[in-house]
């Protein structure tokens, strides 16, 4: 009977010592990044995961240093242990699943190199993102890309200011101001609307602009850069494009041309 009771006390304490060891907060914390995508699109391309066009001229001038923690947009996290096992992550993305957190600090190395650099916050991040002359929103608005904008749209910006575009004029504008470090778009902001191939798509997040961007082949397509407007109407809603050529490109001809105001 004393054995009985001696393991019944036993098991009584260990389980309220695991208890207490799983309750305990060890979770890594993450943090949401628009840096983040801006990378994982160019990894995307560095190997040619599907939806990401393979890029000539890769950019990817540091890799990361792992294991390496990530957030899904639904809070989820996963620790990847090499670059293998996040190309697997990021090929099961979908619009409804995918990174967009990254637990801070992580490591960076160049390749060849043995000093691996710490990332302590989003902005150090921003800072190797633009050092590396990645492909970032400054370079999507002014691309001439395959689709166009439906205005009004609005950006996040490096300083914590919301900027709010009504024109492709406007966006010029902008772009003009943009080109620094100290001066960027971080992120859009969600949902917005675009015009592709006619048809008025809306954009909900990150993972979905980037596939827009990927999708594009504006290689038939080489239009001056010069401004003088020109509109649509698509099922009631009208498109500015920022001259005919590029109208004619995104499949419209003169007799579609309305007045723009």
């Amino acid at each position: 009977m004393r054995n009985i009771k001696f393991l019944l006390l036993f098991t009584s304490i260990w389980t309220t010592l695991f208890v207490a060891c799983s309750s305990g907060d060890e979770t890594i914390k993450t943090q949401k990044s628009s840096a983040l995508r801006i990378y994982l699109n160019e990894f995307k391309g560095e190997n040619n995961i599907s939806g990401k066009n393979v890029v000539t001229d890769s950019n990817m001038c540091y890799e990361f240093v792992y294991p390496l923690t990530l957030a899904y947009n639904t809070g989820t996290t996963v620790t990847v242990s090499n670059e293998t096992e996040l190309i697997a992550v990021l090929e099961s993305e979908t619009s409804e699943l995918y990174i967009n957190g990254i637990a801070f600090p992580f490591n960076l190395i160049a390749p060849g190199s043995t000093t691996p650099i710490t990332i302590s916050n989003e902005s150090e991040f921003w800072s190797v993102i633009n050092a590396c002359d990645m492909d970032t929103y400054d370079d999507y608005i002014v691309s001439g890309s395959c689709y166009s904008f439906v205005y009004p749209l609005s950006f996040l910006m490096s300083n914590n200011q919301t900027v709010t575009v009504n024109n492709y004029q406007d966006l010029i504008n902008l772009a003009t101001q943009l080109g620094n470090d100290d001066n960027y778009i971080v992120n859009f902001v969600y949902p917005f609307f675009v015009n592709n191939n006619n048809t008025i798509t809306q954009i909900n997040n990150e993972y979905e602009y980037a596939q827009l961007n990927n999708d594009c082949n504006d290689s038939n397509c080489n239009c001056p850069t010069d401004v003088n407007p020109v509109c649509v109407n698509v099922g009631g809603v009208i498109i500015e494009f920022p001259n005919a050529c590029l109208a004619e490109c995104a499949g419209y001809t003169t007799a579609d041309f309305v007045n723009c105001n």
